[in-house]
């Protein structure tokens, strides 16, 4: 395939994909340093097209009468999937005002400014997996410190080098046990209120 070629293509995938200039132009920052196909060679022409087909592009050459539906990368990749069932878990929680998918799209692109050259990926289900990585840590350190700070709200809990102690000593590290004990917490509160 020719340089052309592969420009045409990568132009086909961006219209495709329904991905907006500042979208596309991070996703070229992200896989090359350049924000123009023009100034790539071949081999970065290549990188850009295969990361444009991991995240959903097909190209057939021929427009189909009634295509399927595209499937969202965030429909097909566990990461994204986690990314986006914490932030909702948190709105449903009481930790942000907003869960909607806007709303965590402006915190990933927040989130990865200083990884694109300041441009920040706008839409979650376009983070690539080294950047979702570091969305998810980032999330899941977050909601770590809104549940230690709520749930020191109650007498003799303590939270000390990633550790959460409860009154009766019994402790709990890393976000799983942490999120899991405060799922008890809720749970146990709401079965009593009832």
């Amino acid at each position: 395939m020719t340089k052309n070629q592969l420009i045409q293509l990568i132009h086909i995938a961006q219209s495709q994909l329904g991905l907006d200039d500042e979208t596309y132009r991070a996703l070229l920052v992200t896989e090359t340093q350049k924000r123009s196909c023009a100034k790539m060679a071949k081999s970065e022409l290549e990188r850009v097209y295969e990361a444009l087909k991991t995240r959903g592009f097909k190209y057939t050459g021929v427009k189909k009468r009634h295509p399927a539906p595209a499937v969202r990368v965030s429909d097909r990749r566990g990461d994204i999937k986690k990314i986006r069932g914490i932030w909702i878990t948190m709105g449903h929680q009481g930790f942000i005002s907003d869960s909607r998918d806007a709303a965590l799209d402006v915190f990933v692109e927040r989130m990865t400014r200083k990884f694109t050259g300041g441009l920040g990926i706008k839409n979650h289900a376009w983070l690539d997996p080294n950047l979702a990585a570091h969305v998810l840590e980032s999330l899941k350190k977050w909601h770590t410190r809104e549940i230690v700070e709520r749930l020191s709200l109650v007498s003799g809990v303590r939270y000390n080098n990633g550790v959460l102690y409860l009154p009766d000593n019994t402790s709990y590290n890393g976000y799983d046990k942490i999120t899991q004990l405060y799922e008890a917490v809720i749970n146990q509160k709401y079965r009593r209120g009832k």
